[in-house]
């Protein structure tokens, strides 16, 4: 069964799955077993998805630039 919490975590960043688990900064085979559900995530990591939910749009897409599309620019 698929992981909601993710489902709407990428939803509500319009992020596809590679860059969500990037904005995380986990490797996208752990965050895609979280995803369809084959392995349990931690507290930690389901408190850290609810935090950034939780930001204000401006701030979220701060986080995003700088850790998303920065990291992937940077090694352009």
């Amino acid at each position: 069964m698929k992981n909601q919490l993710l489902m709407e975590f990428e939803q509500h960043t319009a992020l596809g799955p590679t860059f969500a688990a990037k904005l995380l900064g986990y490797a996208y085979p752990t965050y895609a077993q979280w995803r369809c559900g084959s392995r349990s995530m931690q507290i930690y990591t389901e408190r850290h998805v609810r935090a950034l939910m939780l930001l204000p749009a401006e701030v979220l897409e701060q986080q995003i630039k700088e850790q998303v599309y920065a990291a992937k620019a940077s090694k352009a």
